[in-house]
């Protein structure tokens, strides 16, 4: 194995490590969201608007990442991501007004999460053109990892540093990714793209990425499959906020409902290696096991009732919980190679996560409204249902509706915009190989 293929494998390590200790933290909005109705006394839906804000900018903030890397490259916006977090935490350590946590923790360690998010993922379909799903499946591990860590963390520092001390820490503990962020060597692609956009005329920049953006959202089929991804981030973000509260309600102790979602990041992180393995089996199709996750979990959503009445039943939800959605997060990354090729990849994937991002703000507090307006807690669970049969419906129609890729979708390293010529709004200029990514060589 070649040195540039070695070091591929460190990059996938730092991938990890940078979603373990940064987005993953999202998953703990539960826990949060229990300790600020205890800390604030505000209403239901003002929390749960404040929790969904800061669930959602891991993705919403996609378009913005992706800008990012289009101007410098991956590891810039790792490493921005770190600081971000940390800043938006440790601020929040000198908050009293639950108001001022929209600025803090919702919006500036948010915006923090979604820069990791995206840039550990751009970063891989960088290093990996051809088979993403392996690769992919190990880093995003460490969000399944995160999940299993950051509830019952989150839990123990709320009751030994109080609920100031615990986003103190939180700040300590996110600002790790920019180590993470400082080991993704920009790759020859992102190189010539960072000598491509200080030697273009910025008209013909903005030029290029409107065309590459119309690209992205002409596609029929990557159409369907943000409309699922947006049906998919609701239920998801439904589920993890109000299930501790659901199960606490119960019977369940404050303790017991966190250690549900600290169980369900054993599946996820199952879920996601297992997936990653899958897909380097020709023989199974990302879009066939994309949308028959959803379908599975709304299966087993819909009998949440009869798992409620014990412990052990409401752990085991937990953990299929995980099973069945966090390998999702692996096939957002291949499917969007898949449809649209390696040229438009980052742009694909930052409108993605911006519709992931969409569904995590307004899924909380429709499920929120639905509750109040009803006061029947397991309408919150039929809602998320729906929005599980309606991802795994247009799951299927974007496969239905996929085109082929052509050669103008593809990576090019010889193409005119990679040696620095004025791409043209007329047509595409984003390269055409005859294979897709050909080799792992064409882009390092």
């Amino acid at each position: 194995m070649e040195e540039q293929n070695m070091y591929s494998w460190v990059v996938v390590g730092a991938s990890f490590a940078a979603l373990l200790f940064g987005p993953s933290i999202n998953y703990a909005v539960g826990v949060f969201y229990v300790a600020l109705l205890n800390e604030f006394n505000e209403d239901i839906t003002l929390t749960a608007w404040l929790g969904a804000l800061f669930s959602c900018m891991f993705a919403l903030t996609g378009p913005v990442a992706s800008l990012i890397i289009n101007v410098s490259d991956c590891r810039t916006c790792v490493v921005m991501s770190g600081a971000f977090m940390m800043i938006g935490f440790s601020t929040s350590f000198l908050v009293t007004n639950m108001k001022l946590l929209f600025i803090t923790y919702a919006l500036i360690a948010g915006l923090g999460t979604g820069l990791a998010q995206t840039g550990s993922s751009v970063i891989l379909g960088y290093y990996f053109p051809k088979k993403a799903g392996l690769a992919t499946g190990i880093s995003c591990s460490g969000v399944g990892l995160g999940i299993f860590i950051h509830p019952p963390l989150v839990q123990y520092l709320l009751e030994s540093y109080g609920f100031h001390g615990t986003f103190l820490i939180a700040g300590g503990i996110t600002f790790h990714v920019c180590v993470a962020g400082m080991l993704m060597r920009p790759t020859q692609f992102e190189r010539r793209k960072q000598h491509t956009a200080v030697t273009t005329q910025s008209r013909w920049t903005m030029c290029g990425d409107i065309c590459r953006l119309y690209s992205v959202l002409s596609n029929v089929s990557f159409l369907f499959f943000l409309l699922s991804l947006l049906c998919f981030s609701i239920a998801v973000s439904t589920e993890y906020l109000f299930l501790p509260d659901f199960f606490i309600k119960q019977g369940s102790t404050f303790q017991e409902g966190a250690f549900v979602i600290s169980v369900s990041g054993i599946g996820s992180t199952a879920s996601r290696v297992l997936v990653g393995l899958a897909l380097s089996d020709e023989r199974i199709e990302s879009a066939t096991v994309y949308s028959s996750l959803h379908g599975i979990m709304a299966g087993f959503t819909l009998i949440l009732p009869f798992l409620q009445t014990s412990p052990y039943l409401r752990i085991l939800y937990g953990l299929i919980l995980g099973l069945y959605t966090g390998g999702a997060w692996v096939l957002v990354t291949t499917l969007t190679l898949e449809i649209l090729g390696v040229g438009d990849f980052a742009a694909g994937l930052g409108v993605g996560l911006f519709s992931c991002g969409t569904g995590y703000l307004i899924g909380p507090p429709i499920a929120g409204a639905l509750l109040q307006a009803s006061g029947y807690y397991h309408s919150v669970f039929i809602f998320a249902v729906a929005m599980f049969f309606a991802a795994t419906l247009l799951g299927f129609l974007s496969t239905m509706t996929r085109r082929p890729l052509t050669g103008d979708t593809r990576l090019d390293m010889t193409s005119p915009i990679s040696q620095g010529n004025t791409p043209s709004c007329g047509k595409k200029s984003f390269g055409a190989t005859k294979e897709n990514g050909r080799n792992s060589k064409s882009v390092l």
